[in-house]
């Protein structure tokens, strides 16, 4: 199924695309932005190498460790949102019901940190040069000064350049690795500063225009039957097996229910999800453990109230292995293949050109989707406050 594209150059002509989108009846509409359209539609868990061999081992792991930070945690659904606020890869996807906010995520800059340090050591060399040659303070440079404001210039374009530092880090960094014997000569020390500061900001500006990659916006129709509330029996099924490992021989073709649960795999599964569900019954069903389910998760932070934030959880995948006589093979459920999103789901595409991005970001700040919006807290408005007094 060919999934419609439309380039998005300002929000207004987001928004008017937005309410056009027509709500069938019996689904919901959910949003995830990304900042590089390249970028597949599966979680950390499953983009990490050997991650979900790792889940178990990841998940008791971070819990033995920070068990503070985890004290209110209830479900292994509140474990995987916790997780996944500090960096751990899971089988969570983050959505959103707010297509503003999935507007800003796919406006964020990113890309190839090898070509903004190109980019950045290449503005810089053509900037230093220029000032050795042109700039009257450079006129009685011994070589090995010159040698050196060409060293300053390149480590601090490429620095900006890769985005590893702001510029001011990025020159900073220059000098304190490449100023390692104290100069006498004050003019020499000016020119030094002067092209470790110019050069980083070139170099920034650059890395940003080689590095920018075109965002795309996914917008979702989920049946109504694929949307959960956090404390559904389906998602306890499913986050749960973050907690489990799944051998190779977990079959999904047994002959009942009552036998599939037998298995051991399932049985250790459920005795997981007694843990938060002691009522919990033994009884779930193949189909749910290869599915995807869209859940709608509690307030618990700040962060997932302003980003409106909801989760794609993950299932188990299929494998199909053919055994005798059997032409059409026996189906066993593995960690190692995840389940597929189904492309009737994805409704349309919202194409964000790597032009249009600083534009965009400015207008949703009008609006009030900023920095400290989504991310909420006083460092994040400090930073907005730098840049909004150019400090």
């Amino acid at each position: 199924m060919q999934v419609e594209e439309v380039r998005i150059n300002s929000v207004s002509e987001f928004i008017e695309k937005i309410v056009q989108l027509d709500k069938e009846e019996g689904t919901e509409i959910f949003y995830r932005g990304h900042a590089d359209r390249d970028w597949e539609l599966l979680p950390s868990i499953f983009r990490t190498p050997n991650g979900v061999e790792k889940e178990h081992l990841l998940f008791r792991d971070m819990v033995a460790h920070e068990p503070q930070s985890f004290s209110e945690c209830k479900s292994a659904l509140d474990y995987l949102v916790q997780m996944q606020h500090y960096g751990l890869p899971t089988r969570l996807l983050d959505m959103t019901t707010n297509p503003l906010v999935a507007l800003y995520f796919a406006c964020q800059s990113v890309g190839d940190v090898n070509a903004g340090i190109s980019a950045g050591m290449q503005i810089a060399g053509e900037h230093v040069l220029g000032i050795i040659l042109n700039d009257p303070r450079a006129r009685d440079f011994t070589r090995k000064e010159a040698n050196l404001m060409i060293r300053i210039a390149y480590m601090a374009g490429a620095l900006a350049g890769a985005s590893s530092a702001t510029a001011l880090h990025a020159a900073g960094g220059a000098l304190a690795a490449l100023l390692d014997e104290p100069m006498t000569d004050s003019s020499v020390l000016n020119v030094a500063l002067f092209v470790a500061d110019s050069s980083a900001k070139l170099g920034a500006e650059e890395g940003v225009k080689a590095r920018a990659k075109d965002g795309v916006i996914y917008s979702f129709t989920a049946p109504e039957n694929r949307v959960k509330h956090y404390d559904s029996d389906a998602v306890s099924v499913l986050t749960n097996l973050a907690k489990c490992k799944i051998s190779e021989q977990c079959s999904a073709s047994t002959p009942s229910v009552e036998d599939f649960n037998k298995q051991p795999d399932i049985a250790r599964l459920c005795e997981q999800i007694k843990v938060e569900k002691p009522h919990f019954l033994p009884s779930i069903q193949p189909d749910t453990l290869s599915s995807l389910f869209f859940v709608k998760t509690k307030n618990g932070n700040q962060r997932i109230t302003n980003q409106m934030g909801a989760f794609l959880v993950f299932g188990l995948g299929l494998n199909l292995r053919k055994e005798g006589d059997n032409a059409e093979g026996k189906a066993y459920l593995t960690k190692g293949v995840h389940a597929e999103i189904p492309s009737e789901w994805i409704k349309r595409k919202f194409v964000v050109p790597k032009e249009k991005k600083t534009k965009l970001l400015e207008e949703l700040a009008h609006l009030g989707i900023t920095e400290s919006y989504i991310y909420p807290g006083i460092e994040q408005y400090a930073k907005e406050l730098k840049k909004k007094y150019k400090l």
